[in-house]
């Protein structure tokens, strides 16, 4: 048994069953194939020669404790009168409030951007669609970053004025066609945006991850991952991205499942860390070695530069933490459940932890494993939990419900 298998029969005591500008050119990545010459095993080990987590930081923020209640319950349909939109994404603002983004049905029309104070809609500002949205970050001006593919005009991200309306837009990556899978990372109190795009075909595969100023909307970096790939993974990262995680200072962590032998299928939670100016630092990191079998859900950034990932196991799911600058460490929390795991958020002070229920929300002590909850909304018969993200003092989740009527968009505030 391994130390980590042990760490983990060690938790089971405290574990309970939970129910969830202008790009440069790079070279392209070939797939491999079943003709090329075999490439030999890369390295399958978990990284253990750099520093473990070693829990909450010295002089972090105190805990706001877990999150137990509904602060409110906003329903969107107002938003979209007329006709049926999705709930997509939000981002929390620092009054308590958020800003929701919901996708009508009718593709020739508009995303909403709604303004939500306490816990009624304030108003909607029009934006033009960013499709397969993979991110949406609140600016220092109180702008709204929302970045994915803008139409036919390719990939980057559409900057929104709540209060004029008016809307910046800044394609990163141009459509090469293809399929495309990415996402974005802005660190807080900061206009730079991380984003990272992987555009792939039948005979090939093109992973850029660039640097974009939005108060400018200049890419100020932007770098071809093709090699930096290559040196963790047989395959290119494509749909096994997991997130990127902003760090302290500038700089960014790229989380993905890599694959170091010629079977896709035998992966490991791996990530590539980058400064500021997109110069990768160190080598690839191993969350785990390959026996384990990990595969990540979801990963959420700590104020210190930590990356979290929910992964899942044979056994179930396992929290990781792995610090910046640092590899492969002790086991925080294992969960009998595979299933609500695709969604996390780590409070700033990184003691308790939110993912989704099949009620609701459970909270999550990072530091001894133990679960509460759940929160439940009292959506019956069907919820439908679509993310959480980091609120001040708590965090949002959206979703559907089927109260008070079928297909419901709902926002909650999650509070201690």
């Amino acid at each position: 048994m391994t130390a980590r298998r042990a760490a983990a029969v060690a938790l089971a005591g405290f574990l309970v069953l939970t129910l969830s500008g202008c790009p440069v050119d790079g070279a392209e990545l070939p797939r491999p194939s079943a003709t090329a010459e075999p490439r030999p095993d890369l390295p399958t080990d978990a990284t253990t020669d750099l520093p473990a987590y070693g829990g909450p930081p010295a002089g972090a923020l105190p805990s706001a404790g877990p999150l137990t209640r509904v602060r409110a319950t906003v329903d969107l349909t107002a938003a979209t009168p007329g006709r049926f939109a999705r709930l997509v994404s939000a981002v929390a603002t620092p009054d308590g409030g958020a800003y929701a983004l919901l996708t009508p049905s009718d593709r020739e029309v508009d995303q909403s951007l709604a303004i939500v104070r306490a816990d009624a809609i304030a108003g909607t500002v029009p934006l033009p669609r960013v499709e397969d949205v993979w991110g949406m970050h609140l600016l220092p001006d109180g702008s709204v970053a929302v970045a994915g593919r803008l139409g036919a005009e390719g990939y980057g991200v559409r900057v929104v004025d709540p209060s004029s309306g008016i809307v910046r837009s800044t394609v990163v990556v141009p459509d090469g066609g293809g399929e495309a899978v990415g996402g974005s990372a802005l660190l807080a109190g900061s206009t730079t945006l991380y984003l990272f795009v992987s555009l792939s075909d039948d005979e090939s595969s093109r992973e850029l991850l660039s640097a974009v100023d939005l108060a400018s909307g200049q890419v100020t970096a932007q770098r071809d991952l093709a090699d930096d790939v290559a040196a963790a993974s047989h395959f290119p990262v494509a749909r096994q991205f997991a997130g990127l995680v902003a760090r302290p200072g500038g700089g960014v962590r790229l989380v993905f499942d890599a694959s170091p032998t010629a079977v896709a299928e035998e992966r490991i939670p791996t990530l590539l860390t980058y400064d500021a100016g997109l110069a990768q630092i160190g080598r690839p990191v191993r969350a785990t070695d390959l026996a384990e079998g990990a595969e990540t859900q979801s990963v959420a950034g700590g104020a210190d530069g930590t990356a979290f990932l929910l992964v899942a196991v044979l056994e179930g799911s396992w929290i990781l933490g792995v610090p910046d600058g640092g590899g492969a460490g002790p086991l925080l929390a294992q969960l009998e459940d595979r299933i609500y795991g695709y969604s996390l958020v780590v409070e700033p002070a990184q003691v308790w932890a939110v993912l989704p229920s099949a009620s609701g929300a459970r909270a999550l002590d990072l530091t001894t494993g133990e679960m509460r909850g759940p929160v439940a909304v009292g959506c019956e018969p069907r919820l439908d939990v679509r993310a959480l993200y980091p609120a001040p003092g708590g965090a949002l989740m959206i979703g559907e419900c089927d109260t008070p009527r079928e297909d419901t968009q709902l926002l909650w505030f999650l509070t201690p």
